[in-house]
């Protein structure tokens, strides 16, 4: 919440009241931390300024240092990667220059709209680098707001670009919060009373850009531990940072990796923001320390898997369960789909079977402690089952069968048909002659103990069986 206050020569209070303005006080103490502008943070000042609100940290600061000329030059140094006429003035340093060279400038006029008409009528040769620098020079305002505000990873990700650096709107800047005035909003406000609709928007929202972590990937976060402002400039700089030495190809598997090994500095339940270029609003959620608990014991184990299903959808099996973990969700469709992965033609079978069976390891220990022992030692005789059982379906040459039985058990799993998965163990059961002393406890509870019936299932293995597999 903003309140404008007469503390001695502060007239601003900003406290994180909610994500946005957590995520504004974040960037702002960067703005001003860069200029070495004079701040004042609530919880460290003894005497309080009247009228703010109790239970949230907050920064005390001066509106008039807050300018439209600084937080340009604060955004061209902050993104300098990204400023196109930052790379042509670094290259123009040069004193001769190569046809590479000269190729490039040109080619980097030519990648901005605000470039391009201010060279409209110049082409770059090497020799007239002083009217290039002068050009920029002059315009270096102009160039910065217009490469900034349009920018798909810069501002334009999270505001409506046509807002920047403005006050007083009728509808919030944020994407997902902004509203088109010109078009129907009778459906925003209650009873269909458009008078009745409210929205707030203040010009700090404009700092936002600068709270998210890295701009160098398709999806930044910010994570919203608004205890006090030490705290929230104090996380987010740890977790950007360990998003940038982080390697992995995908954000999400990114994220989960850094919540991993996050003890240091989030130990707590805590709410992160994410915002995709993909995506014209921002997503929320929560991570509760039980979760990430969980998904810290998850560190170590091979979840690499990756399938492609179509154009439009890649299954990504660590993704997957990093994201059932922090949501507390359990893997039964995710070992359910590795079931029909293993179906594939061209599938690597034993591959998928070792990921399989440490989902379903997963899955056990998720649903608590006292489950997990009673479920241990049933897991463990079902897979001796499932190996003992294709071994004799092989010796009565009868192979063929082991791939029939594994496919109808998972069939009848995904649609939880518990009478037909009941039906099908008999059946084979009695074929093998063999008897199945995990079937009581499913019989018992089939919802409760499907995850043995997963084990079994899992270890009906239609190739040759080793003497370690059969001992495990």
């Amino acid at each position: 919440m903003k309140t404008k206050i007469d503390y001695f020569d502060y007239d601003t209070l900003l406290q994180p009241t909610d994500w946005r303005f957590a995520a504004a006080v974040v960037g702002l103490c960067k703005y001003f931390d860069y200029f070495g502008i004079v701040y004042k943070v609530l919880y460290d000042v003894e005497e309080k300024p009247d009228n703010y609100i109790h239970g949230f940290d907050g920064i005390i600061y001066k509106s008039e240092d807050i300018t439209e000329e600084k937080y340009l030059e604060f955004a061209e140094n902050y993104f300098e990667k990204y400023m196109t006429h930052k790379n042509i003035l670094n290259i123009l340093e040069s004193q001769e220059f190569s046809e590479e060279q000269i190729k490039l400038v040109n080619d980097l006029v030519k990648s901005k709209t605000v470039l391009k008409g201010l060279f409209d009528k110049i082409k770059f040769n090497g020799t007239n680098k002083d009217i290039f620098i002068s050009t920029i020079e002059e315009n270096r305002a102009e160039i910065i707001k217009n490469i900034f505000k349009n920018g798909n990873n810069l501002y334009k990700n999270y505001c409506n670009e046509r807002l920047i650096f403005t006050e007083d709107n009728s509808t919030c800047r944020l994407r997902g919060y902004n509203v088109d005035k010109d078009r129907k909003t009778s459906n925003l406000g209650f009873c269909f009373s458009k008078e009745s609709f409210e929205s707030n928007d203040i010009l700090e929202f404009d700092f936002i850009p600068f709270a998210f972590s890295n701009p160098d990937m398709r999806e930044t976060y910010f994570v919203n531990n608004n205890f006090s402002v030490k705290s929230l400039t104090q996380t987010n700089y740890a977790f950007s940072n360990q998003l940038s030495s982080t390697e992995n190809k995908y954000d999400k598997n990114k994220l989960m990796l850094v919540l991993q090994n996050s003890k240091d500095y989030i130990s707590y339940d805590v709410e992160i923001i994410s915002k995709s270029q993909d995506k014209a609003y921002y997503e929320t959620f929560f991570v509760r320390l039980e979760r990430l608990k969980k998904l810290r014991e998850l560190s170590g184990k091979s979840l690499n898997f990756v399938k492609e299903i179509n154009d439009k959808y890649i299954f990504n099996l660590e993704k997957e369960v990093y994201m059932r973990c922090l949501n507390n969700v359990l893997l039964d469709d995710a070992i359910l789909r590795m079931f029909r992965f293993y179906f594939d033609d061209n599938a690597g079978k034993s591959y998928i079977k070792s990921r399989t069976d440490m989902l379903i390891d997963i899955n056990v220990s998720w649903k608590g402690n006292e489950i997990m022992d009673e479920i241990k030692n049933q897991i463990g005789l079902a897979k001796k089952c499932g190996h003992l059982v294709s071994k004799r379906l092989i010796e009565m040459k009868s192979s063929n069968k082991i791939i029939s039985y594994k496919y109808k058990l998972s069939s009848a799993l995904n649609t939880h048909d518990y009478d037909r998965v009941k039906d099908i163990l008999l059946r084979l059961s009695a074929e093998v002659s063999m008897e199945f002393p995990f079937f009581y406890a499913f019989l018992e509870n089939a919802e409760k103990y499907k995850d043995i019936v997963f084990a079994f299932a899992n270890s009906l293995n239609e190739g040759s069986l080793n003497n370690n597999e059969e001992n495990n």
